[in-house]
């Protein structure tokens, strides 16, 4: 690519100097008529892509300015962890609900507690009204609790959804 651009342009250069040496040689024609004007004729894509291409070669770098869009390499399937390098707080409150996992739950004299289990290996209790990372406790029943997560996604009905998560859950094939 790089030897055909530089032929390319030798061949100009040398089609541009045998020319000018032509007209320089021969004496100026009289002009009978006032010339016309000739506008500025203006840059095609081509040569914009020419010159991106040069100044490459030449070995100035490309610059990508995202300008606020996303990566468009980036996976949109893969949740992006701690999202903007914002720590979660701790306990309970910094708990993702896709991140637990139910190992118990309890009757009381006050209703149902269950026991989760995090991704920093510890052990929590929690009651139907706590405050998650990403969404609060619903209702704890014998078998299940349910979880209400929050959405951010503007093409979505409603800004959350609902999470049950089982008690003794099997894997199913």
């Amino acid at each position: 690519m790089r030897r055909a651009a530089l032929l390319a342009l030798a061949i100009l250069a040398g089609a541009a100097a045998s020319a000018f040496a032509q007209a320089a040689a021969a004496p100026a024609p009289e002009p009978t008529k006032p010339a016309a004007v000739i506008a500025p004729v203006p840059e095609s894509p081509g040569q914009s892509m020419i010159e991106g291409e040069e100044s490459a070669l030449a070995g100035r770098a490309y610059s990508y300015d995202p300008a606020g869009r996303r990566d468009p390499f980036r996976s949109l399937l893969v949740r992006e962890q701690n999202k903007g390098g914002v720590q979660r707080p701790p306990g309970i409150a910094g708990i993702a609900i896709d991140d637990l996992i139910v190992h118990g739950i309890w009757k009381t004299k006050a209703g149902y507690v269950a026991q989760i289990r995090a991704t920093d290996n510890k052990s929590y209790l929690i009651r139907a009204g706590d405050l998650l990372y990403d969404g609060e406790v619903v209702r704890v029943a014998p078998n299940e609790v349910v979880f209400r997560q929050n959405i951010n996604d503007p093409q979505s009905v409603k800004p959350f959804r609902e999470v049950t998560k089982q008690l003794n859950a099997t894997v199913k094939p």
